[in-house]
């Protein structure tokens, strides 16, 4: 006769119910991995918006920087040059044109490539290194540093509204302001724009008429940021 073991019912539902806790607790576990992945790589997302955001604001000041020393040197740097009128500048009808966000005056590249006269001595009165249409300028890295996302700045100058007498390609008070577009060009084949603007005080010939401080109160205005 062969013995036959037999289960009770009491601990049949012991085990079953073992098997329930040990399944929910797997299944907690892993709800909490996922949950800690996700934010995880939220976290790491937002983190790369933050620093590409940031290279596409430094690459514009850095064209607003740019803008500040091309016109402060384009006219007037030789005493026997005729000066540079911001009339002239603005009415090179330099293309493509934008409109910057908030309004005002369409703003047009700032195109130096046409001021090529000569001083009595057969010098530039502008530097050659001015003398160039400032369109998608690559921002200068140190030697030997590793480049991932391509930051380039363009320039675009247009004339204030608050010029009563003057229109969009005349100057009358001197003032011009300058759009700096810093761009930010992802591997994925996105890019990442910032917009600067500020409002620049030159003197007759185009050299800055007086120090800059407490003229441009806050500096760089307008900042507009546009993903593409």
């Amino acid at each position: 006769m062969t013995a036959r073991t037999t289960m009770t019912p009491k601990i049949a539902k012991t085990r079953g119910s073992a098997l329930v806790s040990v399944i929910l607790v797997l299944l907690v576990l892993t709800i909490v991995g996922v949950g800690i992945a996700y934010f995880t790589s939220m976290e790491d997302r937002l983190s790369g918006n933050t620093r590409i955001a940031k290279a596409a604001f430094y690459a514009a000041d850095a064209g607003l920087r740019r803008a500040e020393l091309a016109l402060s040197d384009t006219a007037a740097i030789k005493s026997t040059c005729a000066p540079i009128s911001l009339t002239q500048i603005l009415s090179t009808g330099s293309t493509p044109t934008i409109n910057v966000p908030g309004g005002g005056n369409v703003a047009i590249p700032l195109d130096l490539t046409t001021f090529t006269q000569l001083d009595s001595g057969g010098n530039p009165c502008v530097a050659l290194t001015d003398q160039i249409k400032y369109l998608n300028i690559p921002v200068p890295v140190l030697a030997g540093t590793p480049v991932v996302d391509r930051a380039t700045y363009s320039i675009y100058v247009r004339n204030n509204l608050d010029d009563a007498t003057g229109t969009a390609t005349s100057d009358t008070d001197s003032i011009i302001n300058v759009v700096s577009v810093g761009t930010i060009q992802l591997v994925a084949g996105t890019s990442v724009t910032r917009i600067l603007e500020e409002q620049i005080l030159l003197s007759v010939g185009g050299s800055f008429g007086s120090s800059q401080k407490d003229l441009n109160a806050g500096g760089t205005g307008a900042a507009q940021q546009r993903a593409n």
